[in-house]
């Protein structure tokens, strides 16, 4: 039996540049890390030639099947989809689970098909570079599940660690985010995370994304131009440490976001972030594509008591969190013994 271990991400600017159709006409780039928040895949092989997946987060059981009858079903698709694109024939037990809920946008989907793609590939004997693991989790989820959906996702959940990305038509290129490790863990600090105690399903919102910039709707347009220019402008200053300037641009990327399409923001969600500036954060987002999930916050730590108190108090929860430095792991519980 082995495990495979995956971080998911949270995103602090230029999402949506990351999706084909705007960054294959114009380039994109994000500011994204991974967490301390993981998927998990456990494989267990079969004594017959069948796949076999649990999803305990859908509730979902995909029964014993020889590899030429898979069908991709909803719950499992991750799993079947993949164990068909990799042509993997051997008998195996999947099952796929996270330490966050689904479509809480912190990127649990595309970490789970890293998560996956890294695990067939290493029972197969296939050593995959990271970018490999990452454009054919990507492709999958694509081309196979047709998930309109960025590129992020699956780069920092296959590269590991606090990036600055850029995405163009022919090649992506990753640039680690250097700092001092003492204003490294003053902006730790400062984030609080929170979930807003609904998800949402992302499809709909970039869908409706995609729609507006195949037709070259000029508010959409103007507004990923915008947090594009964000994301170079937040990673200057990261360079330069000046991470109440970091703070104040994860607002600006916010009032941005809220420009790409209907359904990224709501009365409650504008409610709960404006009670969050007035108890003293500079600036924040909902991470992933929008509607729900998770609430980040940059606040001063002075500040963290009357905003946890208050964010409490209209429902949501606390979610504690570090930055991670590492991609996916595997371990092999033959091995422990």
């Amino acid at each position: 039996m082995i495990v495979g271990v995956t971080p998911v991400r949270i995103s602090f600017a230029g999402g949506g540049t990351d999706l084909p159709e705007y960054y294959e006409k114009f380039g994109g780039e994000v500011i994204s890390t991974s967490i301390s928040r993981f998927t998990y895949v456990i494989v267990h092989p079969r004594f017959d030639k069948s796949f076999q997946a649990f999803s305990p987060d859908f509730q979902k059981h995909y029964k014993p099947t020889h590899f030429e009858n898979i069908e991709i079903s909803d719950g499992t698709e991750i799993a079947s989809s993949i164990i068909k694109f990799l042509n993997y024939k051997d008998g195996i037990n999947v099952i796929l689970c996270s330490d966050v809920p689904a479509g809480s946008g912190l990127g649990a989907s595309s970490s789970l098909a890293v998560n996956l793609v890294n695990v067939i590939q290493h029972l197969k004997g296939v050593k995959s570079e990271s970018k490999i693991i990452a454009e054919t989790a990507f492709n999958i989820e694509r081309k196979i599940l047709h998930w309109p959906m960025g590129k992020q996702d699956e780069y920092v959940a296959a590269m590991g660690g606090f990036n600055h990305i850029k995405f163009d038509r022919n090649k992506v290129d990753i640039t680690p985010i250097k700092m001092k490790k003492s204003t490294l863990k003053e902006l730790e600090s400062n984030l609080v995370l929170f979930f807003v105690g609904t998800t949402r399903n992302s499809s709909e919102i970039l869908a409706n994304q995609l729609i507006q910039v195949n037709q070259r709707h000029k508010q959409t347009i103007d507004s990923l131009d915008f947090v594009k220019n964000l994301a170079q402008e937040m990673f200057e200053s990261l360079k330069k440490s000046d991470i109440t300037l970091f703070g104040e641009l994860l607002n600006k990327g916010w009032q941005a976001k809220k420009k790409f399409s209907t359904g990224v923001t709501n009365k409650r969600i504008d409610n709960i972030y404006c009670k969050a500036l007035d108890c003293g954060a500079i600036g924040g987002k909902l991470t992933g594509a929008g509607g729900g999930g998770h609430m980040l916050l940059y606040c001063e730590t002075r500040k963290h008591k009357q905003l946890i108190k208050e964010m409490t108090k209209i429902g949501l929860t606390k979610v504690n969190f570090s930055f991670y430095r590492n991609g996916p792991k595997i371990l092999n519980l033959y091995d422990l013994s």
